[in-house]
C-alpha cells in the first residue's frame, strides 16, 4: 500500500544523499572547475531539485521556510537571468548563470530539506571526512613533491604548493578553511561518541596540515582569524573549556611556528610578498583591483555583465599584470564589477537578511555554560562552527575568487542554508504552507530550471570532454584539431575554442608547408569568428593581423594591428608584435616608444622587446648617419 510518509522520508534522504554526493564529486574532481565535471555537478543538483518537486506533491503538508534572505536571493537570480539575456558574450554569461543557479538551488534545498538535527550532524561528519581526505592528499603531495593532481600535471605556477584535488592551492585552502571550524566546534562542543570527536580532531589536524601545504597566504590569514574568533567565542561562552582551548591554541601556534621554521617555501612566500616579477609575489592583486574599479566606474548601475570582468580586462589592463587574471581576486569587487550597484544591492540584502536571522537565532541555538553546564550540543557545535567557517571563507574572498569554484560555492551555499534554517527555533512566522497554488508555482519554477539546465549541462559535459582531449595533446595534431572542432560544434558561441582553432591553424600556416595558404585562410575564418563572439579580445585581433600580414594583405593587417593596440593597451605581447610589424615596414620611429613602454612594463624577462629595440635604434642610427639619404 502506498505510504506518503515513507515516500516523503525517502525523498528527504535522497535529497541529502544527492547534495552530499554532489559536494564530494565537485571537491574530488578538480573543484568542479572544468566543464566536464561542472556538468555532472549541475546534473546532480537538477536531480535533487526533481526529488524535491516529488516531495512537494507526495506530502501536501510540506512547508516553505520563507527566511528573510529568500526574497533577495530570488531577486538576484532573476537579475542574473535578465543580465545574461543582454550579455555581450553570451557563452561566458551563461556559465556564470549556471553557477548562480547551482548555488541558489543548494541553498534552497538545504534550507527546506536538510535542517533536521540528525541530518545536520551527519552532514558535519561527512564534510569532516571529505576535508580530512583532501587535506591528507595535499600533505602527501607536499611530502612527495608530486607534480601531479590526480591524473593531471600540476601547472608550473604552483611549484612546491599542494593544491590537493583543486589544482589551485588557494582554492583548496579556502575549501578546507570553510570546513575546519566545523570540525573544531564538533570536537569542542559536540555531543557525539568519543570516536566521533576523535574523527573531528584528526580531521582538523589533516585539514590544517593541508592548508599549510597550500602555501596560500590568504588562506593562512583567513584560517587564523576564523579559528581565533571561534576559540575566543567558545572560551567566552564555556568557562569549563578555557583550559582545553588555551592548550589547543598553544598547539596550533607551536605547529605554525615549526611549519614556518622548517619550510623554505613558506618563508619565501612571506618574504617575497611585495616583490614584483617574483613567482611568490602577492602584490599583483592590487593591479587587478584597480582596473576592476575603473571598469565599475564606467558601468556603475548594471556592471559589465555576468562573468565579463575578464572579457573586458584587456582594455583596462594595468601594465603590471600581463596575463589574463580570470577574475578580480576579490569576490566583493568582482560582484560589483560584473553586476553593478543593482546586483550588489540585492546580494547585500541577502547577506543582511541572513545575518539578521543568525542574530535572531543565537539565543535559541547557541548556549553557554549557564544553559547546559558541561553537556555538549551538536546543534550549538554546528551553529558556531558554521558561522566561523563562513566567516573564514568571507575573509579569504577578500583576496581570491573562491565562490567562482563550484565546489566552494556549493558547499558554502549548503552550510548557509543549514545555518539560516535555525531561525525556525526563534519564530514560526516564516513558515508557509503553500497549498495547491504554491505547489503549482513551485512546479513551474523548478520545471523551468530543469528545462534550461538539463540540456545545457548535457551539452556542457560533452563539450568539456572534447576540450579535455584537446588539452591532453602536447602538439598540434589532427587529434587536437578534431577535438577542438567537435567542441566548437557543441558550443558554437564559445570564443575561446574559436580562438584556439584559429591560433593552431595560424601556427601550422607559419610552418610554411605546401598547405600554408589554406591553413592561413582557415585561421582567418576562426579568428574573425572569435572577434564576432568577443569583440574585446585584443589577442584575436593581433593573431588575425599577423595572419593577414603573412598572406600579404598589408592594408587589412595594418588595421587589425591598430585595433589590437587600441583594445589591448599596456599589453606586452601586443606592443611587441605591433612594434615588430612597424620595424619590418620601415617605421622604427613608431616602434621605438612601444618597445620602451614594453620594457618598462616587464623588464625582467622581456627579451623580444630588448632585441627589437636594438634593431629600432640601429635603423634610426643608420637613417641619421651621413649619406643615409643616398
Amino acid at each position: 500500500m502506498f505510504d506518503r510518509d515513507d515516500l516523503d522520508h525517502f525523498c528527504e534522504k535522497a535529497i541529502t544523499g544527492l547534495v552530499l554526493a554532489t559536494i564530494a564529486v565537485a571537491a574530488i574532481f578538480f573543484g568542479g572547475a572544468r566543464n566536464s565535471e561542472f556538468a555532472v555537478v549541475a546534473g546532480m543538483m537538477a536531480a535533487a531539485l526533481l526529488v524535491w518537486l516529488v516531495r512537494f506533491w507526495v506530502n501536501p503538508s510540506h512547508r516553505f521556510l520563507l527566511h528573510p534572505a529568500v526574497w533577495p536571493v530570488l531577486g538576484f537570480v532573476g537579475y542574473a537571468i535578465w543580465r545574461t539575456t543582454h550579455a555581450e558574450v553570451p557563452y561566458v554569461a551563461r556559465q556564470e548563470l549556471l553557477l548562480v543557479l547551482v548555488a541558489a538551488s543548494a541553498f534552497f534545498l538545504a534550507l527546506h530539506n536538510l535542517h533536521s538535527q540528525e541530518t545536520t550532524a551527519g552532514i558535519s561528519h561527512v564534510l569532516a571526512c571529505l576535508g580530512c581526505l583532501l587535506g591528507a592528499y595535499a600533505i602527501i603531495q607536499a611530502l612527495g613533491q608530486s607534480q601531479r593532481v590526480l591524473w593531471l600535471v600540476q601547472p608550473p605556477d604552483y611549484f612546491k604548493r599542494a593544491g590537493g584535488t583543486f589544482v589551485n592551492p588557494n582554492h583548496l585552502a579556502a575549501f578546507l578553511g570553510l570546513l575546519t571550524p566545523l570540525s573544531v566546534a564538533q570536537f569542542l562542543l559536540g555531543r557525539g561518541k568519543p570516536v566521533v570527536k576523535i574523527l573531528h580532531g584528526y580531521s582538523t589536524l589533516m585539514m590544517l596540515g593541508g592548508i599549510g601545504c597550500t602555501m596560500s597566504r590568504g588562506g593562512w590569514a583567513a584560517v587564523a582569524l576564523g579559528l581565533g574568533g571561534l576559540l575566543a567565542w567558545v572560551a567566552f561562552r564555556r568557562r569549563e573549556l578555557r583550559l582545553p582551548i588555551a592548550i589547543l591554541a598553544g598547539l596550533f601556534a607551536v605547529g605554525a611556528f615549526l611549519f614556518f621554521k622548517s619550510s623554505d617555501k613558506a618563508g619565501s612566500r612571506l618574504a617575497n610578498l611585495n616583490q614584483q616579477g617574483n613567482r611568490d609575489a602577492g602584490i599583483g592583486r592590487q593591479w587587478i583591483w584597480k582596473p576592476a574599479l575603473r571598469m565599475w566606474n564606467d558601468h556603475r548601475l548594471l556592471g559589465v555583465g555576468p562573468g565579463h570582468f575578464d572579457v573586458r580586462f584587456p582594455g583596462y589592463r594595468s601594465p603590471e599584470v600581463q596575463r589574463s587574471p580570470g577574475w578580480v581576486h576579490n569576490e566583493y569587487l568582482n560582484l560589483l564589477t560584473d553586476y553593478g550597484a543593482a546586483g550588489t544591492a540585492l546580494a547585500a540584502l541577502a547577506i543582511g537578511g541572513f545575518a539578521w536571522g543568525v542574530v535572531r537565532s543565537v539565543k535559541y541555538v547557541e548556549r553557554g555554560t549557564s544553559d547546559l553546564g558541561t553537556r555538549g550540543s551538536n546543534r550549538t557545535a554546528f551553529f558556531v562552527g558554521a558561522i566561523a567557517g563562513l566567516g573564514t571563507l568571507g575573509i579569504h574572498c577578500l583576496v581570491d575568487f573562491n565562490l567562482h569554484l563550484p565546489a566552494i560555492a556549493l558547499t558554502g551555499a549548503v552550510i548557509t542554508g543549514l545555518l539560516a534554517s535555525n531561525i525556525r527555533f526563534a519564530t514560526e512566522r516564516f513558515w508557509l504552507r503553500p497549498g495547491l497554488p504554491g505547489r503549482l508555482i513551485m512546479t513551474a519554477l523548478i520545471g523551468s530550471a530543469l528545462f534550461w539546465t538539463g540540456p545545457l549541462a548535457s551539452k556542457l559535459g560533452r563539450e568539456g570532454l572534447w576540450l579535455n582531449q584537446a588539452a591532453n595533446q602536447p602538439n598540434i595534431s589532427p587529434e587536437l584539431l578534431t577535438a577542438l572542432t567537435r567542441a566548437a560544434e557543441l558550443a558554437p558561441d564559445n570564443p575561446r575554442t574559436a580562438f584556439e582553432l584559429g591560433e593552431n591553424f595560424r601556427r601550422l600556416s607559419f610552418g610554411g608547408d605546401s598547405d600554408w595558404r589554406k591553413q592561413a585562410a582557415t585561421a582567418i575564418q576562426w579568428l574573425e569568428k572569435t572577434i564576432a563572439l568577443n569583440p574585446y579580445d585584443a589577442h584575436a585581433h593581433l593573431r588575425l593581423a599577423q595572419t593577414l600580414n603573412w598572406t600579404g594583405d598589408k592594408d587589412r593587417a595594418t588595421k587589425a594591428f591598430d585595433q589590437a593596440l587600441r583594445l589591448g593597451p599596456n599589453d606586452v605581447a601586443v606592443a611587441n608584435a605591433v612594434a615588430w610589424f612597424l620595424l619590418n615596414n620601415g617605421r622604427a620611429a613608431e616602434a621605438k616608444p612601444l618597445l620602451e613602454a614594453s620594457l618598462k612594463w616587464n623588464w625582467w624577462d622581456n627579451w623580444a622587446a630588448k632585441d627589437y629595440l636594438a634593431k629600432a635604434n640601429s635603423q634610426l642610427g643608420n637613417a641619421g648617419s651621413p649619406g643615409a639619404a643616398n
